[in-house]
């Protein structure tokens, strides 16, 4: 089959990155509110607490449909295909939440906390609620519908905040937070419901399902060694540090992840389709790999080194001295966002060429790296500080290990891939060059005041240092996404 043209994909991924950020952007903004408030409402303890159901949970959540959704994707289109999905992911996810409640009290045994046990039965719940909207986002996002995506993500995110707060304010403490998720996720998939005109019939043929799971399988392994590599730290600070220090982890965390991880993420739900569409295309794929690439370093960079820099006047103003401690966390973990970040998309390449395996190996030789180094951090030096910069140090080494295999995969010249990420770094440089002496020179004035003048001169100096270094780059990129947001689909 002959391939389409590289720019109808490129306008695709920019309309649908577009899309779905529109939603990340405006129900982050909402959970950032939100957060601000449970910052002043809950203790350390409370988030830590919670620290512990949203670690089991994301372990557990790998195996709710069996890599269904990636599987959906990667197979070709048919209603039977996706009622045969619905309902394989229902049951897998019904029969996990009865399995999860089962074994809670072996994770309150694990974290020394009976805590635990509650929090994790009751986040529990948004397995089968999840799984009766899977399946409909995953139409939307195999049919490249992104922009019909925003809403749910949107109410999703907004009602979590919103009923968070109320709970906290209501004294449910931890619980708060949980049953806002879970208030959320029943809101996300009622609005899909709404908006997605594909209903399943009762149809599970046994091939499809063969089919399904066989491919999905892989995701799960998968999967499974990213979920244990993102989540490794918390295992291990909630078990050896307690519910206080992992509260102060989890909110340090939180803004790094929001702002970095969470956009990378939107941007790998767009890529993967449409990787998926250029699996045959060769040079096709190559150069959009590289492109996604440039493109994440530009945004990806100055988000993760400027918010190093300014951690101090930033939670100091948006959170108060009750969460000093954060900040030197925050610091290492931003970074730690920032280097995951670039290498991040290439596992949506192995994806669509249908080698999720060497997502498998990749994330082997890293957890190979990281188990030790947090395992040191959490025992020897007993410091969430230094479990933050073990992060940022193995993500550096993973994620160029990262961008050689996938350069090697596309037979793409890994010189040409570095080229293409270099502006972002050295504009970077020059960046962090002109905020230190701002944020020395302004330590006497008021946070807010600090933290305002130091963003302003690292946004000037970043663009400036891009305009200097590749403005063609930055006229055509900026061309591109306005040409790609007005062009009707």
């Amino acid at each position: 089959m002959k391939p389409a043209p590289s720019h109808d994909f490129t306008q695709a991924a920019i309309k649908g990155t577009a899309w779905r950020y529109v939603a990340f952007a405006g129900g982050k903004f909402l959970i950032f509110l939100s957060t601000i408030i449970l910052a002043r409402l809950l203790s350390k303890e409370d988030f830590g607490v919670v620290g512990y159901a949203v670690t089991v949970i994301a372990f557990l959540d790998i195996v709710s449909d069996l890599g269904i959704g990636p599987a959906v994707i990667y197979h070709p289109e048919s209603h039977r295909t996706f009622s045969t999905a619905f309902w394989l992911g229902l049951f897998f996810s019904t029969c996990l939440f009865f399995l999860t409640y089962l074994v809670a009290p072996l994770v309150g045994l694990y974290f020394r906390d009976d805590r635990a046990v509650q929090v994790t039965r009751a986040l529990a719940i948004t397995f089968p609620i999840a799984a009766l909207g899977a399946i409909h986002d995953t139409v939307l996002r195999k049919r490249l519908s992104f922009g019909r995506t925003v809403l749910p993500d949107f109410l999703q995110s907004s009602a979590k905040g919103l009923f968070s707060i109320v709970f906290a304010l209501m004294g449910l403490g931890a619980m708060s937070l949980i049953w806002g998720q879970v208030i959320g996720v029943t809101i996300g998939v009622i609005c899909l419901w709404v908006i997605t005109p594909w209903r399943p019939s009762f149809t599970l043929d046994r091939k499809i399902a063969k089919d399904l799971a066989g491919y999905g399988i892989k995701f799960v392994a998968v999967d499974f060694v990213g979920i244990l590599l993102l989540n490794l730290d918390y295992l291990l600070v909630g078990r050896y540090l307690g519910a206080a220090a992992l509260g102060l982890y989890t909110f340090a965390f939180r803004l790094p992840d929001l702002l970095i991880m969470q956009f990378v993420r939107v941007i790998s739900t767009v890529i993967f389709p449409i990787y998926s569409k250029m699996k045959d295309g060769g040079a096709t794929l190559s150069r959009g790999f590289s492109k996604t690439t440039r493109y994440v370093a530009l945004l990806t960079v100055p988000l993760g080194l400027g918010l190093a820099l300014v951690a101090r006047p930033f939670i100091l103003t948006f959170f108060t001295d009750k969460w000093e401690e954060a900040i030197p966390v925050m610091r290492g973990i931003a970074i730690y966002a920032m280097f995951l970040s670039i290498a991040y998309n290439s596992g949506s390449v192995y994806k669509a060429q249908g080698r999720p395996q060497v997502v498998t190996w990749l994330s082997l030789f890293r957890l190979a790296l990281l188990a030790p180094a947090l395992f040191w951090a959490v025992t020897v030096m007993r410091s969430i500080i230094a479990v933050g910069w073990v992060q940022a140090v193995v993500a550096f080494i993973g994620g160029t290990i990262s961008l050689i295999a996938a350069s090697r995969l596309l037979k793409l010249p890994l010189k040409d891939l570095l080229a293409s990420i270099r502006p972002s770094f050295v504009s970077g440089a020059m960046m962090a060059g002109a905020v230190l002496p701002v944020l020395y020179f302004t330590q006497n004035l008021p946070n807010w005041a600090q933290l305002t003048f130091a963003v302003l001169v690292g946004a000037a100096t970043y663009g400036a240092g891009l305009w200097f270094l590749q403005r063609e780059m930055v006229i055509g990129f900026s061309q591109r996404v306005l040409s790609s947001l007005a062009r009707r689909g």
